[in-house]
């Protein structure tokens, strides 16, 4: 048996579950494999399917008319008669697939049924028709499955395997092995390396494999122990891998914001004084005299600015990465230009101002606004800036960062992909605490949740998805900072 380099490595959790998983499938009418994304699913059905010494076809489900699913065949290990980039409706799936594969070699077919779980309500209806049409026959079928599907498909008593998220052991053996790495001849890479790249990856161990892939043909030799990665090439390698989140330090800007605000005045008490200053220390005076030589003193350079917004927005970014092109990774948008600021006060989103005071270009990071203050933060210190000073010395340009829509676009509309519209409509059904359509059709119950979230949210009620309703969205469903006003409300 010769497998890709895809299957031909899996960790040693992998390798357990995958000999556990070949022996269940010659006993068991059907099979669950169950796991997140970038857990090993499609490596352990790739490795099924070329162990199996019968007829194996892989399907996967396609929406392709944005309200019908289809069952496309991706892979058919029998030539004569192969099914390869066929298509069948999901209501005469085996019916179909019955009558094309009669010459079927093998007594005892198996059909891979791939992220099964996008087919959300009909999946149960799926497997029913299945275990009527197709006694002598196994199926597999692989997801990360809602708990209401997990509950519907139980009930039917399937073998479950379930993947477990991915260890730093995990990680470590998928890298190296991309590598071209033999782990008894040393191990190079330190546990701190190790433990960036799970965090990065957030247990997606392709992103893993991606890693390991950047350090092939660096080790071919065993004469002698590895050698510990220099730190310049582990950067390097973690640089192709998303930004590190840091939800727990994302909002403390803000809550610090909000903190200064609801003091009213009042001092701070004792813990929180040894790191912030009192309010009135950082109120300014009626002239930029007194003003301009605290914030000199205290200025950031570009970059710095930069790693700050992007810890407001969540992700441990070091100096040296945090560029606008860089937001990229974090599935952002970096914009920059001159606008006014009542224009990017309504965006409600964090922002860097640059500000010129006695010629010196100071930038800081807008994070709340008060009845005529600003809320700064600028070298790890918030101030609270007077607006009339601040319109005197920022020079009109801005940058700030926002989040698209899944598919990466500034607005969605009836000719938005299947994806994106079917993402709103589950989205705003969340929100609204109402039932989604799940059918990735642009519907006027669509336009009327669009239409109700905007009143909420205090935004024109106009049914359309722009950029302005859309980060509003993000904000709500807490994947996007937001302007702290005056007492806390936003």
């Amino acid at each position: 048996m010769v497998r890709d380099e895809q299957t031909s490595f899996q960790t040693t959790r992998h390798k357990q579950m995958f000999e556990s998983l070949l022996t269940t499938m010659t006993h068991e009418h059907w099979v669950v494999l169950q796991g997140g994304k970038g857990s090993g699913k499609s490596t352990l059905a790739q490795g099924i399917l070329a162990a199996w010494p019968h007829r194996v076809i892989t399907m996967c489900p396609v929406n392709s008319k944005g309200y019908r699913w289809e069952l496309v065949v991706i892979a058919d290990t029998q030539e004569p008669g192969n099914l390869t980039g066929r298509s069948f409706a999901q209501d005469s799936l085996w019916p179909e697939l019955m009558r094309a594969s009669e010459a079927t070699q093998g007594s005892l077919p198996l059909f891979v049924l791939e992220d099964g779980h996008r087919l959300t309500k009909s999946i149960l209806a799926t497997v029913k028709a299945f275990m009527a049409l197709m006694p002598t026959a196994r199926l597999l079928l692989t997801g990360n499955f809602t708990r209401s599907q997990q509950l519907r498909l139980r009930r039917h008593h399937p073998v479950w395997f379930d993947i477990a998220a991915a260890s730093p052991k995990d990680v470590r053996q998928i890298t190296a092995s991309h590598a071209g790495i033999d782990l008894e001849c040393g191990n190079p890479f330190p546990d701190t390396f190790i433990r960036k790249i799970l965090k990065r990856s957030r247990g997606d161990l392709r992103l893993a494999a991606r890693t390991g892939r950047f350090f092939r043909d660096r080790y071919k030799e065993c004469d002698a122990p590895h050698g510990f990665i220099p730190q310049s090439l582990q950067n390097e390698a973690l640089r192709r891998l998303p930004l590190p989140r840091i939800r727990g330090l994302a909002c403390l800007a803000l809550i610090v914001t909000s903190a200064v605000w609801g003091s009213a005045g009042v001092y701070f008490s004792e813990p929180l004084s040894r790191w912030l200053p009192s309010p009135a220390a950082l109120l300014p005076s009626s002239t930029a005299d007194k003003e301009a030589p605290s914030l000199v003193s205290e200025k950031m350079s570009s970059n710095e600015s930069f790693a700050l917004l992007y810890s407001v927005w969540g992700y441990e970014v070091s100096r040296s990465e945090a560029w606008c092109d860089q937001a990229y990774r974090a599935g952002m948008t970096c914009l920059s230009g001159k606008e006014s600021l009542a224009s990017l006060m309504a965006q409600s989103l964090p922002w860097i101002a640059t500000l010129n005071v006695d010629n010196a270009s100071i930038p800081v990071v807008i994070i709340g606004e008060g009845e005529g203050t600003l809320a700064a933060l600028s070298a790890g210190k918030t101030w609270i800036l007077n607006k009339a000073w601040f319109s005197k010395v920022w020079t009109g340009s801005y940058t700030l960062m926002w989040k698209p829509s899944p598919d990466g676009n500034a607005s969605i509309t009836k000719k938005s992909s299947i994806d994106d519209i079917a993402w709103l409509d589950t989205m705003l059904s969340r929100v609204l605490n109402v039932e989604a359509e799940n059918t990735g059709e642009w519907s006027p119950m669509l336009t009327e949740k669009i239409r109700q979230f905007q009143t909420q949210n205090k935004i024109k009620a106009d049914g359309v998805m722009g950029k302005v309703t859309l980060i509003r969205l993000w904000q709500v469903l807490g994947e996007s900072p937001k302007l702290v006003h005056e007492g806390g409300k936003v």
